[in-house]
């Protein structure tokens, strides 16, 4: 009797993670032993005024802690917010950063933390062309949304504003992330929303990707169930407090998810994102289902078991009408959703050649998709989506 022999897998998870209601309360505590003084706020102006914030800023008080705030981060920040965040950082003697946001400004504090470490652009980081060598800052990053589960990997998405190009950069992971659902109460709906369907997103790509493996299964099959039914009752009713509590657990599973990758709807995301400057979750949910359509014949066994996790799993069905009921389901649930459509965004038929440029140009996501996504594939799908947004 022979036993399955695999390949040595690497799962590397390296911030030190508290969820829960209150969880945000303990970040002066958390900055305060990694012996910092003076920190870096990095947020943005829609979460400082509505007072997400002030538990977290009571606890650096409590703490000890001094702090200045830097709040000039937009929906897909380019390097110029990240050269600015550094200069803030060094104009006022700080010695940690404190990411408190969505996903653009932890983006941002991961990426000022490695420009104050290591100088030069963070266009420098792009895809791992230069290594991330040298310690950076202590970092604590708390999301405000349970979306983007950029709190627990070293990534992150900047856009170049030369090229209007979403670029993946190989940043830093946090040293503490500090998960409260309690911090998204105040989240309006729309955002919810696309946080919402941008983590299950992450989720099914990584249980689908060319780097999926066992411990990123676990994960992303958890994730997938937890937001596809709490999704709703957030949207619905903001104030859901349980609603938001299995949201955050589900972003944050779904966000370790991804050390097993991604998957092919992000590439069209993103395209649409840096032309039309809209939300990064608005860019997935419009192609999320696409993505699951483009791979389904491909990997069938894999979505039977998504839909087994989304609950419409026919155990007297094959595996890929299993896969087809997931896809009905999450496009059902998106379409429920305060999405706009790509019509609503201004998207039309002759932006499809630009945008499948920009499309394969995302080596990133492409290269994590499990099959390969040709020219004329992505011609396809934006054409195809185009035409649906515009019905």
């Amino acid at each position: 009797m022979s036993a399955e022999r695999r390949q040595v897998e690497f799962f590397h998870l390296v911030p030190q993670i508290s969820y829960g209601r209150g969880a945000a309360r303990r970040a002066g505590e958390a900055l305060r032993d990694l012996g910092v003084r003076r920190v870096l706020v990095v947020s943005d102006p829609g979460v400082l005024a509505a007072g997400v914030v002030d538990p977290v800023l009571s606890s650096l008080k409590h703490a000890g802690i001094s702090y200045v705030t830097f709040s000039e981060v937009r929906t897909n920040p380019s390097e110029k917010h990240v050269d600015a965040a550094v200069q803030a950082y060094r104009d006022n003697d700080c010695d940690g950063v404190l990411g408190i946001g969505g996903g653009s400004a932890l983006d941002v504090a991961k990426s000022a933390a490695v420009i104050e470490s290591h100088g030069g652009s963070i266009a420098d980081f792009e895809d791992g062309a230069r290594a991330v060598t040298m310690p950076t800052p202590p970092l604590v990053l708390v999301p405000t949304t349970a979306g983007t589960g950029s709190e627990a990997v070293a990534g992150a998405i900047i856009t170049d504003s030369a090229r209007a190009f979403k670029m993946h950069i190989v940043a830093t992971p946090a040293h503490v992330a500090l998960c409260d659902p309690e911090l998204t109460l105040t989240l309006p709906a729309g955002p919810t929303a696309a946080a919402g369907v941008d983590a299950l997103a992450h989720a099914i790509g990584a249980y689908v990707s060319s780097e999926r493996q066992p411990l990123a299964d676990a994960m992303a099959l958890y994730a997938v169930s937890s937001i596809f039914h709490a999704l709703p009752d957030a949207v619905a009713d903001g104030a859901d407090l349980d609603a938001r509590d299995r949201m955050m657990t589900g972003s944050l599973a779904a966000g370790i998810s991804m050390k097993g990758g991604g998957a092919v709807d992000h590439a069209f995301a993103h395209a649409v994102n840096a032309m039309f400057d809209v939300h990064h979750g608005v860019g997935v949910a419009l192609f999320l289902t696409d993505g699951m359509e483009f791979n389904l014949p491909h990997l069938p066994t894999r979505f039977a078991a998504l839909a087994g996790a989304l609950g419409v799993a026919n155990g007297s069905d094959s595996a890929f009408r299993q896969g087809e009921a997931a896809i009905r389901a999450v496009r059902d649930m998106v379409a429920a959703l305060p999405i706009p459509t790509l019509g609503e965004l201004g998207v039309t038929a002759a932006h499809v050649p630009e945008l499948v440029t920009k499309v394969m140009a995302d080596k990133f996501h492409l290269g994590l998709n499990p099959v390969p996504l040709t020219e004329q594939d992505a011609e396809s799908v934006l054409s195809a989506a185009v035409r649906r947004g515009t019905l």
